[in-house]
């Protein structure tokens, strides 16, 4: 069935009801953690333990070594950041780059994003407008905290003249990598940049948030692309390609930490949470 209404409105009746068994759930973690929270209660009339799967959303990194391709480091970034309107969970919402290399990629990553073209998608637009008023809203609040904790380097606007809440795609440099636009979920074309002192430290703040969904890595150099495997903690790594565009029933999709639980997206790790095993022996 498909039920229209808000989660106020509906969310915690339909999570504590008594016939409720399994709830998939994809939005905020703060939503997220109280379904878990209220699934966990035993609701009357209940027989069974419900069990949840959910995708909380993240804060992306792409980390971006000194040995890396630089034209495909700046279009997997650009292409990250900003499709879709940077609307995406698993969108880039930071990018680490090595100082050795860290001027030029800025140089060319904001040339990138200022060839963007936004208006209505069905013109081939690249860029459309944000989902609606409240996350308009909200998107823009961060980039005026972001003006305080880095420095503008391109958009920071709302397009005027346009039907829609449509927002320039932002990128501000300098972060520091515990600042506010480092660390919170935007969900919105707003891209912060860092800066790190080499390829390990690198890692180190792409593993600095409480969230781990997708990350990539950009690098020619094999034995930092196999370190990545495993010191990269996200649920979808990509190697030299951006962290957008997961293959339904290819790439499983699931992340860490406060990113959720389990595998999503379709695949066969993504169907066998939405059954229940049954053990069957018979003697002959």
């Amino acid at each position: 069935n498909f039920f229209v209404a808000s989660g106020a409105q509906a969310g915690d009746f339909m999570v504590q009801h008594p016939k409720t068994r399994f709830i998939s759930f994809t939005g905020s973690m703060e939503v997220g953690l109280r379904i878990n929270e209220l699934a966990a209660k035993k609701s009357e009339g209940q027989i069974w333990i419900k069990r949840v799967i959910a995708e909380m959303g993240g804060k992306d990194t792409i980390v971006v070594d000194h040995e890396a391709d630089m034209e495909k480091a700046v279009s997997g970034t650009l292409a990250s950041a900003f499709g879709f309107q940077g609307q995406k969970c698993s969108a880039c919402s930071r990018v680490v780059v090595d100082e050795k290399i860290y001027d030029e990629f800025v140089e060319k990553l904001v040339a990138g994003a200022k060839e963007i073209k936004q208006g209505n998608q069905k013109e081939n637009h690249y860029m459309g407008a944000v989902i609606s008023a409240q996350a308009e809203k909200d998107i823009l609040k961060y980039i005026e905290i972001g003006k305080g904790e880095g420095r503008l380097l391109c958009g920071g606007n709302k397009v005027e003249g346009m039907n829609g809440f449509y927002i320039e795609p932002t990128i501000i440099a300098d972060v520091d990598p515990m600042a506010t636009i480092s660390q919170e979920e935007i969900f919105g074309p707003v891209l912060a940049v860092l800066k790190s002192k080499d390829f390990d430290h690198g890692l180190e703040i792409a593993n600095n948030t409480i969230f781990g969904l997708t990350g990539a890595v950009f690098s020619e150099n094999r034995e930092k692309l196999e370190k990545a495997r495993t010191d990269f903690h996200v649920g979808n790594l990509y190697l030299n390609r951006k962290c957008t565009g997961a293959l339904v029933d290819v790439h499983p999709f699931g992340g860490f930490n406060m990113s959720g639980t389990d595998s999503k997206a379709g695949s066969r790790d993504y169907l066998a949470l939405f059954l229940q095993g049954k053990s069957v022996a018979e003697k002959i």
